[in-house]
């Protein structure tokens, strides 16, 4: 009597991804491909009839669908296990996995090869986001958010400015503050930024998202 196949669901927006996903997974003997939908609204009324073994999720940090979704099915005990695909590389979809109780977090630029094995260790109730990087993650995050709960309204907003590439002058007509007030800020989130250099500060505060991340037209330091 054989093993039964994996039973794999897919949830990704893009066709192109999603067919061939779904045929490189079809090709494997162990592994059988349920479902294939475009959204999780789309494969929601079919998943329970489904009873996939894998759910492989799209995910993109600005839609909070597939976190949702994932965390759902952890909060309900299901035997189904979450694959994140994105092709978002950022700690912050680690930490969105973390939290949402995801197995394994797979990119875009994954080859297939690794992709067959992922999945097959996470059926096998295996994870492949290791112990060490959560530790690592989280604590980044709490130092994060002590950081950001440490900024001031105005340290905020001339962060902002700063991100957009205002001068110093610039933010001080803006804000209707003195040139001076505007540099003892800029000390300010320099020290609580452990950064050196104006740049530097807006460096850091987009690697936190302190600010969205941008490319400023230009970056002025006086």
């Amino acid at each position: 009597m054989g093993v039964s196949p994996i039973r794999i669901l897919i949830v990704e927006k893009q066709r192109l991804v999603a067919d061939a996903l779904g045929a490189l997974l079809s090709m494997q003997q162990d592994m059988l491909v349920v479902g294939n939908f475009r959204s999780v609204v789309d494969s929601t009324p079919s998943a329970r009839d489904l009873n996939p073994d894998i759910l492989i999720l799209h995910f993109r940090f600005d839609d909070g669908i597939a976190a949702d979704a994932a965390k759902a099915i952890s909060q309900a005990r299901s035997e189904a296990r979450v694959i994140f695909l994105t092709n978002d590389e950022s700690d912050n979809v680690l930490l969105a996995a973390i939290d949402a109780g995801v197995s394994a977090v797979l990119y875009m630029s994954t080859p297939a090869s690794a992709v067959i094995d992922a999945i097959r260790v996470v059926a096998d109730g295996g994870s492949l986001i290791p112990p060490q990087t959560i530790a690592k993650l989280l604590h980044n995050r709490r130092w994060t958010d002590m950081v950001r709960d440490s900024l001031t309204g105005r340290e905020t907003e001339i962060l902002r400015l700063m991100s957009d590439g205002l001068s110093n002058r610039e933010i001080a007509i803006r804000l209707g503050i003195s040139y001076v007030t505007v540099r003892s800020h800029i000390r300010s989130l320099s020290c609580k930024l452990s950064a050196h250099s104006k740049l530097e500060v807006v460096v850091k505060a987009q690697q936190l998202h302190l600010v969205e991340r941008q490319i400023a037209t230009r970056m002025a330091f006086v």
